[in-house]
C-alpha cells in the first residue's frame, strides 16, 4: 500500500499559501509526477503534520482534487489517487483532437508576430538533460503545444486544453517509464509554425490534426503496455 511519501519540497514555496492551498499544491504535484501512483492511498496525517495543521485543510484539498478527478473519496474509506486507464487516455486524445486543430486555425488567422516568435523560441530551445529519473520526457512538447493553442486568444479553449494536458501528464510519465515519449523535435512542428506565421488557417489546423493522430498511433502500443490493457 502506498502512502504519502516524506515531504522533500522546500516549504518556503508554500509560505504565501493557505494551508489548504499548500496541501492542494503538494498532493497535486505528487499525483501528476506519479510520486503518488494511480490507486495509492493518500494518508492525511503525514501531510497535516508537515503543514503544522489539523487534517481539515487536507480534507479541503482532497475535495478540490476529487472535483478535478485526480482523487477518489469513497464513503467510509481512505482517499485514493484516481486510477488511470486506456479508456481515459483515448478520451483525452479525442478532446485534444477536437480542440487543438481549432485553436491552431484561429491562431493562424490572428498570426500574431509576438506569439509566433515565442513559439519558434520554444521549438529552438535545447532539451534539458538534467531531468530526474521518471520525470516527463522533454516537457517542451507540452510548452510548445500550449503556446500554439494559447496563441488563439480563446481563453475557454485554452482553459479546457490546459486541464486536459494536466491529466495527460500522468500518462506521459507512465509512458516514459516504458521507454516512450512525445518529443518537441517532430518535423511536423516546424510545418505547423510556418503555417501559423503565413496565416494559413486550414493548413495549421490540418497539420495539428495529423500530428496528433500520428503521435497517438505511435504511443498506443506503449500505452497498452503501461496501462496493462
Amino acid at each position: 500500500m502506498h502512502s504519502l511519501p516524506v515531504f522533500a519540497r522546500d516549504q518556503v514555496a508554500y509560505r504565501s499559501l493557505t494551508k489548504a492551498d499548500a496541501a492542494y499544491s503538494e498532493i497535486r504535484a505528487r499525483i501528476l509526477s506519479c510520486d503518488l501512483p494511480p490507486g495509492s492511498v493518500i494518508e492525511q496525517e503525514p501531510l497535516a503534520t508537515w503543514l503544522g495543521a489539523s487534517t481539515t485543510p487536507v480534507r479541503e484539498a482532497l475535495r478540490r482534487l476529487a472535483a478535478e478527478q485526480f482523487v477518489t473519496l469513497p464513503a467510509h474509506s481512505d482517499a485514493r489517487v484516481a486510477a488511470v486507464s486506456l479508456e481515459e487516455f483515448e478520451e483525452l486524445h479525442t478532446v485534444r483532437l477536437g480542440l487543438e486543430p481549432l485553436a491552431a486555425g484561429i491562431a493562424a488567422e490572428r498570426s500574431d508576430p509576438v506569439e509566433i516568435d515565442r513559439i519558434r523560441s520554444i521549438l529552438a530551445a535545447e532539451p534539458e538533460t538534467s531531468a530526474p529519473a521518471g520525470a516527463i520526457a522533454d516537457d517542451r512538447s507540452r510548452t510548445l503545444h500550449q503556446a500554439i493553442y494559447a496563441a488563439s486568444g480563446n481563453r475557454t479553449v485554452t482553459q479546457i486544453l490546459d486541464a486536459t494536458w494536466d491529466k495527460i501528464g500522468r500518462y506521459r510519465v507512465l509512458l516514459a517509464r516504458v521507454g516512450a515519449s512525445a518529443t518537441c523535435q517532430s518535423p511536423e512542428h516546424e510545418l505547423i509554425v510556418d503555417a501559423l506565421a503565413s496565416g494559413d488557417s486550414e493548413a495549421a489546423s490540418g497539420l495539428v490534426r495529423s500530428h496528433l493522430d500520428d503521435t497517438f498511433r505511435d504511443l498506443l502500443p506503449a500505452a497498452r503496455e503501461a496501462l496493462g490493457a
